[in-house]
C-alpha cells in the first residue's frame, strides 16, 4: 500500500470529517424519526387507499354491495348493548373477515358520533411510543374522511407520547380496512388515526387516560374503534382455546390477566396494547364489553391447519338509571319464561322464540338462574355483569345451569317436575375499601386475584348462616384462592344486592 504524502493526508482528513458529519447527521434523523421526538412531519393533503383493490374491492359499487350484504345478514334479533362508546373489530381482508366486523358496525350502525378514533398497532412500521395522523384526509372508493385535526391535538397534549408520525401509517391496512364499514354505517364523522409503536405498560395507561378522558368529555360523539385480529397460525381447535381464553378476559375486563397471558404467550392480539388500552379506558368509566361475534379463518375460508382468529365486541355504558325493582307481575313473567325455556330445551334443545316489549324486562342487569331438587343445587349459572335484556338473559342463564354446569349431568326429562327455579337479578358490582361494609344476609361477593375469580349470592351465606369472615373465605375457596386471600392488598372484593324470587 503507497504511502499517504502530507497533502494526500490532509484531503483525506478532510473527507474523514465530512463523512463523519453526514453519518452522525443521519444518526440523529434516524432517531429523531423512531424515537418520537422528531419535528412535524410534512403531511399529504390526501392518504390515498393502498389495499383497495386487495383486502376489498377497489370499486365503490362492489364495495357498498358487499358491505351492506355483511350488515343485512346479521339476525335481528342479536342483542346489540345501548350506550357504545368503543368497539373491537378485526382486519383481515374482507372475504376473511368482513361478516365478523359487520357485527362491530352493526352496533353503531346511524348513531350520532361525530369523532372516530382509528386505534390499532403498527404491523409494518417501527417505532416508539404511538403514532399519530394529525391533519388532511383519507381516502377509500366510498370518497374522503377528514382527520379531526382539533381532537388530534387534543388528545396529543394529554397524552405526551402521541406523536404526529404520518410515515406510520404508509403501509398499515389494520386501519384503513375500518374506514368503509364507518362509511356505510355512519355520516359527517371526522377521524383521529392513532398506531402504538414499541410501548411500555405505562404508555397504555397513559394512552387509556386520554381515551377515558376525550369520551367522557364528548359522550356520544366520540366513539373509538379498535382494530385488532386475535390468534395467528394455529390448528382451527387451537385456536378456539386460545381465542375462547381471551374473550373471556376481554368479557371480564380483565386486563391485568390478559396483559399477563399475552407476555407468555398464553393469549394472542396483534394489537394487544390497543385492546388492553381500551379495557383499561372502560373500566375507568364503569363499561363493560360484550362479545358479537367470533370466528377464524378455517370458518371462513375452509382450510382449519393454520388459521387466524377474528373477535367482534362493542364496548358500552349501562345505564345506571333503572325504573325500580321488579313488581310481582314481573318476577312471574320471568319464572314463566324459565320454567318454559328449560322445558322446552330439554325437550328440543331449542330457547323459545318469545315476544316481550316491557320496558323493565329489557332493561340489562346481571343475573343468575339457580336450580334445585327435592332441596338440592341441580345447577346454577349467571351472569356477573349486563350482558343482554334481562327476560333474555333469564332465558340464556336457565339453559346454563340445566346443560352446561359442570358440577352436574344435564338434566334429562324425567326430572322437570321434581326441578324448582330461583331467579336472582343483581344491582352493579360495587368495589369496597373495608370489609365492615359487607353485610351478610343482604350483599353477595365477587372476589378476584391474579385471574382467578369467584361469586357467591347473598342467600347462599344466609343459607349457611356464616359470619362476615367465613364469607370472605367460602368465596375465595370458590374463586380457587387459599381462604384468607381476600386480606391481601392485591385482591379486589366487589359487594352487590340481588332481587331473589321462585316459583
Amino acid at each position: 500500500m503507497p504511502r499517504l504524502r502530507g497533502k494526500d493526508r490532509g484531503n483525506m482528513g478532510r473527507m474523514r470529517r465530512i463523512l463523519t458529519a453526514l453519518i452522525i447527521g443521519s444518526l440523529l434523523v434516524f432517531a429523531l424519526s423512531h424515537g418520537g421526538a422528531a419535528a412535524e412531519e410534512s403531511i399529504p393533503e390526501v392518504k390515498k387507499a393502498v389495499f383497495a383493490g386487495s383486502f376489498y374491492p377497489a370499486d365503490r359499487h362492489s364495495l357498498q354491495v358487499l358491505i351492506d350484504g355483511y350488515l343485512d345478514s346479521i339476525d335481528s334479533t342479536v342483542d346489540m348493548p345501548p350506550g357504545v362508546f368503543a368497539v373491537i373489530a378485526p382486519h383481515a381482508g374482507y372475504v376473511y373477515s368482513g361478516k365478523v366486523a359487520a357485527y362491530s358496525y352493526k352496533a353503531i350502525q346511524a348513531k350520532g358520533f361525530k369523532t372516530v378514533v382509528l386505534l390499532g398497532s403498527s404491523h409494518r412500521s417501527f417505532f416508539n411510543g404511538i403514532a399519530l395522523y394529525s391533519s388532511g384526509t383519507w381516502e377509500t372508493p366510498l370518497g374522503r374522511v377528514a382527520i379531526d385535526s382539533a381532537m388530534a391535538r387534543k388528545m396529543a397534549s394529554l397524552c405526551p407520547n402521541i406523536k404526529s408520525l404520518p410515515r406510520a401509517f404508509d403501509e398499515e391496512h389494520s386501519l384503513e380496512v375500518q374506514l368503509p364499514f364507518l362509511q356505510r354505517t355512519l355520516k359527517d364523522f371526522r377521524i383521529v388515526p392513532l398506531l402504538t409503536g414499541s410501548v411500555e405498560k405505562t404508555d397504555i395507561s397513559a394512552l387509556a387516560e386520554t381515551l377515558a378522558t376525550v369520551l367522557k368529555q364528548n359522550k356520544g360523539k366520540v366513539l373509538v374503534v379498535v382494530s385488532s385480529d386475535m390468534s395467528h397460525y394455529h390448528p382451527y381447535s387451537e385456536a378456539v382455546r386460545i381465542d375462547s381464553s381471551t374473550l373471556r378476559l376481554m368479557g371480564e375486563l380483565n386486563w391485568k390477566t390478559l396483559l399477563e397471558g399475552i407476555s407468555k404467550k398464553e393469549n394472542e392480539l396483534c394489537a394487544a396494547p390497543a385492546v388492553i388500552a381500551a379495557m383499561m379506558a372502560a373500566e375507568k368509566l364503569g363499561g363493560q364489553i360484550q362479545l358479537l361475534q367470533y370466528a377464524n379463518s378455517g370458518d371462513t375460508a375452509g382450510d382449519k391447519s393454520r388459521v387466524v382468529g377474528y373477535g367482534s365486541a362493542a364496548l358500552w355504558q349501562p345505564d345506571v338509571k333503572s325504573t325500580g325493582p321488579l313488581t310481582d307481575t314481573q318476577k312471574k313473567r320471568l319464572l314463566s319464561l324459565a320454567r318454559k325455556t328449560l322445558e322446552e330445551y330439554v325437550a328440543s334443545r331449542k330457547i323459545p322464540a318469545v315476544d316481550v316489549r316491557e320496558p323493565r324486562l329489557l332493561e340489562r342487569s346481571g343475573v343468575f338462574v339457580t336450580l334445585t331438587m327435592r332441596g338440592q343445587l341441580r345447577g346454577c349459572i349467571g351472569y356477573i355483569r349486563p350482558m343482554a335484556p334481562l327476560y333474555r338473559s333469564v332465558m340464556e342463564m336457565t339453559v346454563a345451569a340445566s346443560s352446561n354446569d359442570m358440577r352436574f349431568h344435564p338434566v334429562g326429562k324425567e326430572e322437570l317436575k321434581e326441578i324448582s327455579i330461583e331467579i336472582s337479578v343483581l344491582s352493579a358490582l360495587k368495589p369496597v375499601k373495608s370489609v365492615s361494609e359487607i353485610q351478610v344476609g343482604t350483599h353477595g361477593l365477587y372476589i378476584v386475584k391474579s385471574g382467578n375469580a369467584g361469586l357467591l349470592l347473598p342467600q347462599v351465606a344466609s343459607q349457611y348462616r356464616w359470619s362476615r369472615d367465613e364469607f370472605l373465605q367460602n368465596t375465595c375457596t370458590k374463586a380457587g384462592l387459599p381462604e384468607n386471600a381476600w386480606k391481601d392488598k392485591e385482591t379486589k372484593i366487589y359487594i352487590f344486592s340481588a332481587q331473589i324470587f321462585s316459583e
